[in-house]
């Protein structure tokens, strides 16, 4: 920022105090700029930043346009605020956490960082008490827990190639797969008219006139893991209309889900009763049929969950900063 811009800025404005949380993940970054009393001032998005998927140049980028848009949404001139609390999915090292901490130097984001795992937003803005399970399910899926005086744990959160089992991408990749074996003759076709919802729902989503060509549509330049987590909607539609896809795909991807949850749970000694949980993730937040199968399997499992879906999970950053910034431990 010049001189002049300096200047110019409002007394009362650079009296401010001013807090930052940011969401970065496999699809979006969203950053929340925040006051003292709770309000939000401003908000800003871009795309992906989670850098073991874009890499760390794209990810740098999307971090300072969501930033720099929830400045500018504000009406205030960027600056550094008291505490901005980051949770970017791909920056779990401490090498990565160096970086982040480079940038927002170079960046002048923050007095102060805290830096956090993005399933910690979840629980901080999804839990009432800021303690039980916070599970994301979007391109990826991770779940963070969080006890009362501050233990935490965590499971799943591997990436695509070995984890992410319950995602938007895994489930696709299963329907991709399903219908696959389905026009090998490896697995029967659906009952009834010899019709296939799910076949069908998949070629409209690729926009491809027949199942011949989703070699061609999958395999293409650009179609990456997001654009292929994409097809989620497309499956979930098919399996509104047909009840054996719920069972062939939704409620295994549930069930996964369970496990990760109850996984992180377990770790600080919860193993069945009451479990305040915070929903989040694309995929999870918009898919009702996923989120009761996942509700079902975690009941079977001895819990009794209270689940809060998250539709802005950047609010829980302002929540940590906040609580930094007034001297609690939350990192």
């Amino acid at each position: 920022m010049s001189a002049n811009e300096d200047e110019s800025q409002d007394p009362a404005e650079s009296a401010e105090t001013l807090f930052l949380g940011v969401d970065g993940g496999g699809t979006s970054t969203v950053a929340l700029l925040g006051l003292a009393d709770g309000r939000v001032i401003g908000r800003g998005e871009a795309g992906p930043s989670n850098a073991k998927a874009v890499g760390t140049a794209a990810a740098r980028t999307a971090l300072e346009e969501a930033i720099a848009g929830a400045f500018a949404e504000a009406g205030r001139w960027p600056r550094a605020v008291a505490v901005a609390c980051l949770g970017v999915a791909g920056f779990d090292r401490p090498e990565d956490k160096a970086l982040l901490g480079e940038w927002s130097v170079a960046g002048n984001w923050a007095d102060r960082l805290v830096l956090v795992n993005d399933g910690d937003l979840v629980v901080a803005a999804g839990t009432p008490e800021g303690w039980g399970v916070g599970l994301i399910a979007g391109t990826g899926s991770i779940a963070v827990a969080r006890a009362a005086d501050g233990r935490k744990a965590r499971a799943g959160g591997w990436g695509a190639v070995f984890g992410d089992e319950g995602s938007a991408y895994a489930l696709a990749v299963a329907a991709l797969r399903l219908v696959a074996r389905r026009i090998d003759g490896r697995d029967a076709p659906p009952a009834g008219d010899g019709s296939d919802a799910l076949t069908e729902a998949l070629c409209k989503a690729l926009k491809i006139d027949g199942p011949g060509k989703i070699v061609s549509a999958v395999y293409a330049p650009g179609m990456d893991r997001t654009r292929i987590a994409g097809l989620t909607p497309a499956v979930m539609e098919a399996a509104a209309h047909d009840p054996t896809l719920v069972e062939l795909l939704v409620r295994p991807a549930a069930r996964d889900l369970g496990e990760t949850a109850a996984a992180a749970a377990r770790a600080l000694g919860w193993h069945g009763g009451p479990l305040p949980l915070g929903l989040a993730g694309g995929f999870l937040v918009s898919a009702p049929l996923l989120a009761d199968a996942l509700l079902e399997d975690l009941r079977a499992r001895g819990y009794e969950p209270v689940p809060t879906r998250v539709h802005e999970p950047a609010q829980g950053g302002l929540n940590l900063a906040r609580r930094a910034f007034a001297g609690e431990a939350v990192g």
